[in-house]
């Protein structure tokens, strides 16, 4: 077996403004690189064998602010990225909905259906990341413990292939700020169980912003 700990990258700029980021490198801001400290600290427990992160400096700076002291190498895939949002990249719901009317709706009803104009559809990155993901995994049978840093929308995709979910229900799980999820993965045949210990456990945000 191996514990995987997959957690989404802290807080952007374009994060806080609503603002559809996807593939586009938008740096963590302060309370982003707070949120990955406060992250890092929650874990700070946890023997990483080998971490696995996006490219994306968002994610990459989340993963190397978890990893602190510990000397664990880490591997950076772009297939671990953010769906690519196309024509929306940088935009706000209220303009994309202005120039594609319901559209934007449609994705988050049935993000099965819908590929953003000159973008990605959530099958096509679930494929990619799962791709990525699957190679990290399969580097070897040993049992391990894994920390697997990259973005909200990853994240949903990459869940629903691990527990066997239609990628209709992308939308059903929660992903806040540096969100820790644990899943302990058995594998991916007939009769293998992957089990969801732990999701969207942002106990350290809210107690980083005094709500605990």
């Amino acid at each position: 077996m191996k514990t995987l700990y997959i957690v989404r990258h802290g807080e952007t700029d374009w994060n806080k403004m609503g603002k559809y980021q996807g593939i586009t490198d938008v740096p963590l801001n302060e309370n982003g690189l707070n949120q990955a400290k406060a992250c890092g600290n929650a874990l700070k427990d946890v023997t990483f064998d080998r971490i696995l992160s996006s490219d994306l400096s968002r994610a990459l700076v989340t993963a190397e602010t978890i990893r602190g002291d510990r000397t664990t190498s880490i591997t950076v895939d772009k297939r671990l990225r953010e769906l690519n949002f196309g024509d929306w990249e940088a935009m706000l719901f209220s303009d994309i909905e202005a120039r594609w009317p319901g559209l934007i709706d449609e994705m988050y009803l049935r993000p099965h259906l819908v590929k953003v104009p000159n973008g990605e559809s959530f099958k096509d990155l679930q494929d990619r990341a799962w791709a990525g993901l699957e190679e990290f995994l399969n580097v070897n049978d040993e049992e391990e413990t894994l920390l697997i840093a990259c973005h909200g929308g990853t994240i949903r995709t990459l869940l629903c292939k691990l527990l066997d979910i239609s990628i209709s229900h992308c939308w059903n799980f929660s992903q806040g700020n540096t969100a820790i999820n644990r899943i302990f993965y058995n594998g991916m045949g007939e009769y293998d169980h992957n089990i969801l210990n732990l999701l969207n456990d942002t106990a350290h945000v809210e107690l980083l912003q005094g709500h605990v």
